[in-house]
């Protein structure tokens, strides 16, 4: 490859410009949720199962689009401080269900206002017309 093509591709690739805004945008969402001792994905899992009461191991990983294992990861921290739990399916016991327990939505609602607080500086970053046509154009990447 020739320097010139490299920097097009430093310049214009978006791999490289969606995972560097990923990663500042996620740091700036830890810094604030850190007083409640979560992590932007932890946040956004406990908020999920908040969303829903029905969810399944494989339906929220692929809401999350993540695999399985990587969810099972993600959830351990969380069940061992109590946030939340997994039970076996009622009518299939080999399907297993993640659910918020009441000390999860406790702490969730204490993480709101300090997410809400990163939700508009992320906002402010791109301008308010400019967050919706993010969110709209990232929508269309997933």
């Amino acid at each position: 490859m020739e320097p010139s093509e490299a920097r097009a591709v430093g310049s214009t690739c978006l791999c490289l410009r969606v995972r560097k805004a990923a990663r500042r945008v996620g740091r700036m969402f830890d810094e604030a949720l850190s007083p409640v001792g979560l992590t932007n994905g932890q946040f956004s899992l406990l908020a999920m199962l908040a969303a829903r009461d029905d969810w399944t191991m494989q339906g929220l990983a692929d809401a999350l689009g993540a695999d399985q294992s990587s969810l099972t990861a993600a959830l351990k921290p969380l069940e061992r401080r109590g946030l939340v739990r997994t039970a076996a399916g009622a009518d299939d016991r080999r399907v297993r269900r993640p659910a918020l327990t009441p000390a999860g939505a406790a702490l969730l609602d204490e993480a709101l206002p300090l997410w809400r607080s990163a939700q508009d500086r992320a906002e402010a970053m791109v301008g308010g017309p400019g967050a919706e046509r993010l969110r709209r154009d990232l929508s269309r990447l997933t």
